[in-house]
């Protein structure tokens, strides 16, 4: 079935799934701020069948019509926001949006699902692709699998079943806090295991770290869904096939023991107690954990527990102090 997708920012990993989905036959239209190709950050992508005749200025967005095609949402999660404020007339005409975007909003600390369904009550159905995955993996047509979450099921059918292929699938799941969950916690966890591989036997405590990350993502979760009346049915049948997944473990696996990861790298840097918190981050770039941590602690005053406490306090703690805060956590 030939489907139309419009796809909204060409990062790299918004340009390798339109490449994708035009591999597979589908129509893509790719909004973007600069539609020169040549301008893309795109190297290690092999696009074979993105053009610039698929790309189309962000400024036209509020001017389109929707027509029943499939939006997908490819921007960082600091984008997010901005682009639903800057096209809220766009989306105020749609019923369904596609994220691949995840984290939560630094400004208001809401989940970008959340954030979605407050903004406009016109959309009935979010869905977010998620999973332990790179760009230009699925350029070269490597193995993947993701989560999809959405607590739609005609939307879940329709992306599970206009994507697949041979190396691509998605794993649909109703979690959807739980994967917006471990989008977030993943990165928090991902510092402190860089600090417990860096300060002790590389993988133990790391470990430990990883198996904590997953069971406060799926309490979370579980919490929130209770917190807005939503009924969940298996919750015990569920729980293990949850943190299994691709959205959750999978994620969390390839943030917390990859050396590539930013966050990963942040969290070696700060065990040493020569390099300040501010060096740190001007050293790596972007540390979406840090950021998410901060908000969570300070501007919404809702925590994803222990490892977002412990993160807090290390921040916050003399560069001396890093160290036994984490034996002490451990019980090293």
């Amino acid at each position: 079935m030939i489907s139309n997708f419009r796809v909204l920012g060409a990062g790299v990993w918004g340009l390798a799934f339109s490449d994708y989905l035009l591999k597979l036959g589908h129509n893509v239209e790719i909004f973007c701020r600069d539609t020169n190709l040549s301008n893309k950050n795109i190297s290690g992508l092999k696009l074979s069948h993105v053009s610039e005749k698929n790309l189309m200025s962000l400024d036209t967005l509020n001017a389109q019509k929707s027509n029943g095609e499939i939006n997908i949402i490819a921007v960082n999660s600091k984008g997010f926001s901005d682009l639903l404020n800057k096209h809220e007339s766009y989306f105020s005409t749609l019923d369904e949006l596609v994220s691949l975007t995840k984290g939560l909003d630094h400004i208001s600390g809401k989940y970008f699902n959340d954030y979605v369904f407050d903004m406009f009550s016109n959309i009935k159905k979010y869905g977010l692709i998620s999973g332990p995955s790179f760009a230009k993996d699925l350029c070269y047509e490597k193995n993947i699998s993701v989560s999809f979450a959405t607590l739609s099921d005609e939307l879940s059918n329709l992306m599970v079943d206009t994507t697949k292929s041979s190396y691509f699938e998605m794993m649909p799941t109703k979690y959807i806090y739980q994967i917006e969950i471990a989008g977030v916690i993943k990165n928090i966890a991902a510092i402190l295991c860089g600090m417990a591989d860096k300060y002790f036997n590389k993988g133990i405590h790391s470990n430990m770290i990883i198996k904590i990350a997953c069971q406060e993502t799926w309490q979370r979760g579980i919490e929130i869904f209770n917190e807005r009346g939503l009924k969940i049915d298996n919750l015990n049948k569920d729980r293990n096939s949850i943190i299994t997944s691709p959205g959750c473990i999978g994620d969390m696996i390839l943030t917390c023991k990859q050396d590539k990861s930013r966050n990963y790298q942040f969290g070696r840097l700060i065990a040493n107690q020569d390099i300040s918190i501010e060096d740190a981050k001007s050293m790596v770039g972007t540390v979406e954990g840090y950021d998410s941590c901060i908000t969570l602690v300070e501007k919404t005053q809702v925590s994803l527990g222990e490892l977002t406490n412990l993160l807090y306090k290390i921040i916050k703690a003399e560069n001396s102090q890093r160290e036994n805060l984490l034996k002490d956590f451990l019980q090293v």
